[in-house]
């Protein structure tokens, strides 16, 4: 072969390596969502926010969730402290795009529906907003596999996701995730803003159970590498694939204040 058929079959090379490399992380999201789908998810958790000066405010939820990834519907209700008792949330997916979300204040007496613009606010006092508070769905994000790193002694994926354009504004330029190799569980997300070479936000999920043949990660922590703050949430009572009452992911239900579902 002589140097100039050397050189085309070089650049050949070159320019499927990036095609591979995002054919290879979508094949370990799809597969990852694959096995770690169920029909629903429901647990009580315990919060705890820790601002930058050391100030700590607790609070607690019960959650429901049925459906996974861009079909989930989320209900999720708050019965303590006192101050944000009956506060609730909805969120209904669609996959591939944003969800539908709406927050009820027993103040108010009706819900409130999360216009794009409000996107961006804390989620009830905690260092999550209200994207933060979806369901990560693969479909929306064009992917690419960057190798493999160590998070919590665990050897792991780790790939790059960026929004696509068809999916809806995002507050994030890119959210690089951790994959568990061996259960193909992930276990960190770091979310960046746009034009900004640092992270925004660290989500850790640890102490990675098996409960009821499926795993999960039973505490969170949510950073907010900007603020100083974080937030914490133990989850208990955990449990998978039980009905949910038809009415429970509706506006009618997340109106019903106080109401357990």
């Amino acid at each position: 072969m002589n140097r100039q058929g050397a050189g085309v079959v070089v650049l050949a090379f070159l320019a499927a390596v990036p095609t591979a490399r995002a054919e290879d992380a979508r094949k370990l999201l799809v597969e990852s969502e694959a096995r770690h789908r169920t029909k629903s998810q429901q647990y009580a958790g315990d919060l705890t926010v820790v601002a930058k000066d050391g100030k700590v405010r607790k609070k607690a939820w019960r959650s429901w969730r049925e459906g996974y990834a861009g079909d989930a519907k989320l209900l999720i209700r708050f019965h303590a402290p006192p101050e944000v008792k009956g506060v609730s949330f909805l969120s209904l997916g669609r996959p591939g795009k944003g969800p539908d979300q709406w927050l009820y204040l027993p103040s108010m007496k009706r819900e409130r529906r999360i216009a794009t613009q409000d996107r961006d606010a804390s989620f009830v006092g905690t260092d999550f907003n209200y994207e933060d508070m979806e369901e990560f769905d693969q479909s929306k994000f064009a992917v690419s596999l960057k190798g493999d790193e160590t998070a919590d002694g665990q050897v792991c994926w780790l790939i790059e996701a960026r929004p696509e354009e068809n999916a809806g504004k995002s507050l994030y330029e890119k959210k690089l995730l951790w994959l568990r190799k061996d259960i193909l569980f992930g276990v960190r997300q770091d979310v960046f803003r746009k034009g900004e070479k640092e992270p925004a936000k660290r989500l850790h999920l640890s102490d990675v159970q098996q409960v009821e043949g499926h795993w999960v990660a039973k505490a969170l922590e949510m950073t907010d590498l900007k603020k100083g703050s974080r937030t914490t949430i133990l989850l208990q009572e955990l449990a998978f694939d039980r009905p949910q009452p038809a009415g429970r992911f509706t506006l009618q239900n997340l109106n019903r204040e106080g109401g357990e579902d």
